[in-house]
């Protein structure tokens, strides 16, 4: 189960790095003015002028690495929490999660994007309740030590 949890984080970690490279490639294709069109009407009910549209494109685009660099960043922490149990880490990503989603939710529903905001708690529980069961590996091997004997660390 641990390892599926593990595998689980570190999918989500190199989706990130995917999708924030590929945001950055596509939003000035053709493939994303749908969601520029969603993004439009959540603010205005008439076209918007190609000045406003191109910034919008280029501020999405730009947003791209940020997202492809915080999914390098959450695989580097939940490998080092997993590998050597540093505990300060948990806290951090969790901390991490509530800010992105609370102030990124709050900002989406206050324009009307509530499709961003259902995204974001589903991708926020998609992380953070496989965070929260997922141990490290020492705690681990600790709990599969036979009843009464001490780990080999302690023997000498």
């Amino acid at each position: 189960m641990q390892a599926l949890l593990y595998r689980w984080l570190l999918v989500v970690a190199i989706g990130h790095v995917a999708l924030g490279i590929a945001l950055a490639f596509a939003a000035h294709l053709p493939i994303t003015a749908s969601y520029f069109d969603y993004l439009y009407t959540s603010v205005s009910n008439q076209p918007p002028p190609t000045e406003f549209q191109g910034l919008l494109q280029t501020m999405v685009g730009l947003f791209g690495p940020t997202v492809a660099s915080w999914g390098v960043l959450f695989g580097l922490l939940v490998y080092l929490y997993r590998e050597h149990g540093h505990r300060q880490i948990k806290p951090v990503i969790f901390l991490a999660l509530l800010v992105w989603c609370l102030l990124d939710s709050a900002i989406s529903l206050y324009f009307g994007l509530r499709w961003h905001a259902y995204l974001n708690a589903t991708a926020a529980l998609s992380i953070a309740i496989p965070l929260y069961v997922l141990q490290p590996k020492a705690l681990q091997r600790l709990h599969r030590q036979p009843t009464g004997q001490r780990p080999e660390s302690d023997r000498a």
